[in-house]
Formats: structure tokens, sequence, C-alpha cells
């Protein structure tokens, strides 16, 4: 991604120098705020409309009030990529929520989009667990802290990203992925309550129909071998099988199923970017 100069706050453009918060801003020292991220193909945004659907529930849960529309920040998006003559990237779209007498604030700003090895996909990727549990599960909110400490234990030991592990000993979801497991001819995911439920989980859900049942319900960590596969998604992704968490090696090879997915998610993704105006 070429060098960004813009930013957009609250629909206007102004420079990256420029966008800044203040220490005494209560609602962002608090993380009350909540965040999206829109990925950007050759100067196009793929499902912009999910994305912001996604950061106005986000919005809603935590009780962030504000009056920004789903066209307004379509348009500011369309304003930031010519601007920065985007092409490939990640904008990240952040709500900051009122403080008194203050209106809310919208941040939108990209970042570098990160492209994974093919091996990652065809030979499976390592993950770590770490105990604990997002306080708001179903909100992309701006506390990262737990998120943040799981994922660098997880590059320091070489894995790809780290499962959260909650109280009762389920694997609920990566830092940044969704987690899913298949059994026999059943995708299994964690119940849409105790995790995010992003546009990419979204998306699976939908198309494995077409080759199997599907079902949310826990997945013990316990019980984890006696799936027959396992892999991870997200906006950066894709489909990726994972082969290992912690010390306990699953497989070999990847699972049929798990190929067929990583083909039907292509194919569905190439639909949409190919919709795109």
């Amino acid at each position: 991604m070429d060098e960004v100069k813009f930013v957009i706050k609250n629909g206007e453009l102004i420079e990256k120098d420029k966008a800044c918060i203040s220490v005494y801003n209560k609602a962002l020292f608090f993380d009350f705020a909540v965040y999206s991220n829109i990925k950007v193909v050759q100067g196009k945004m793929f499902l912009p409309e999910l994305e912001i659907e996604k950061l106005f529930e986000s919005a809603k849960t935590i009780g962030v009030e504000h009056n920004f529309t789903k066209e307004k920040i379509i348009e500011w998006m369309k304003k930031l990529i010519k601007e920065n003559n985007i092409k490939d990237a990640l904008v990240r779209v952040l709500l900051i929520g009122p403080e008194k007498e203050m209106e809310p604030t919208l941040f939108l700003f990209p970042v570098g989009l990160t492209f994974y090895p093919n091996k990652f996909y065809n030979e499976g990727i390592k993950l770590i667990t770490f105990e604990g549990e997002r306080l708001f599960p179903t909100s992309k909110t701006k506390d990262l802290l737990l998120g943040y400490i799981a994922y660098r234990k997880a590059a320091n030991q070489g894995a790809i990203d780290a499962l959260l592990i909650d109280r009762d000993k389920n694997v609920r979801e990566g830092t940044r992925s969704s987690f899913f497991v298949i059994k026999g001819n059943t995708l299994i995911a964690p119940p849409k309550e105790k995790v995010l439920e992003g546009v990419t989980r979204k998306i699976i859900l939908e198309i494995a129909q077409k080759i199997m049942k599907v079902k949310e319900e826990d997945i013990p960590i316990k019980k984890i071998k006696q799936y027959d596969g396992h892999f991870i998604t997200g906006t950066t992704l894709n489909v990726m099988p994972v082969k290992q968490i912690n010390d306990i090696i699953l497989r070999d090879e990847i699972g049929e199923k798990v190929k067929e997915l990583q083909k039907l998610f292509v194919v569905d993704k190439i639909k949409k970017i190919m919709s795109i105006k």
C-alpha cells in the first residue's frame, strides 16, 4: 500500500497527522468505542454494507449513540480511496462514543492488507490456546487488551493466532479469527451469542449448507482431536486449515471437506468481487 496521506473524520478529509484524540477524551480512555474493517480490492470496497451494519450492531450493543448512516460512510469511503489512491488495503472504521456535550467521532483510515503464503492454505497452520473471554463477545469493541496479549503469545510461539477458551473450557474464537470444526458431514461453529459474528463467518455458514449440515454448539477443547477438520476464517484469512493446536498435532493432511469449503469460498468471493460497482 502506498503512503497514506489522508484520513476521514466525521466526513471531513484531513491530513493523517491531524487525526488525533486528546488524552482527556473519556470515551476513548474507557474504550467506549467500536470498530470494523472494510477490505478494499483493486480500489473497490468488498461488502461495505455488511461491515457497516456490523459496526452499527456493535455500537447498539454497548450503547454508543450516533447519527451516522450507512450511505454516508460509504460515500466517505469512496472519497478516502480516491484521495489516497488505494488499491489493496483494509480501511478501519472507528466509532468513538459521545462525551458530555460532545458529538460522537467516526474515523476512516487505511492500514496494510496482510497476504499469507499458499502453504498455510495447503498444509495448515498452528494455533495456541489462551484462557479468557471478551467482555461483550458479540460486539467488536476497542477493548482489545485480552486479544493483544493472547496474539502476542501466539506470535512468540510461531502460531498464526490464539484461540480464546472460556470458563467452561470451550473454544470461542481466535483473537482475529472465527473458529470452526467438522464432524462427519456436519460443520460446527460456536454459538453466535458467545462470539463475534463477523461477515466472513456468516458467509461460511451460508455456503457450507451446500455440501453439509451446519449447526452451532460448544466446542470443548478437551475433545478437540475428536473432530475430523478444523479451520479459521477472517477478513484477510479466508479459509485457513488448522493442523496443530498447542502441542497437539491434529492431522498430517487437510480434510476433503475443508478443501471443498476453500473452493466454495473462493468462488463466492469472486462472484462478490465481480458484482462490486
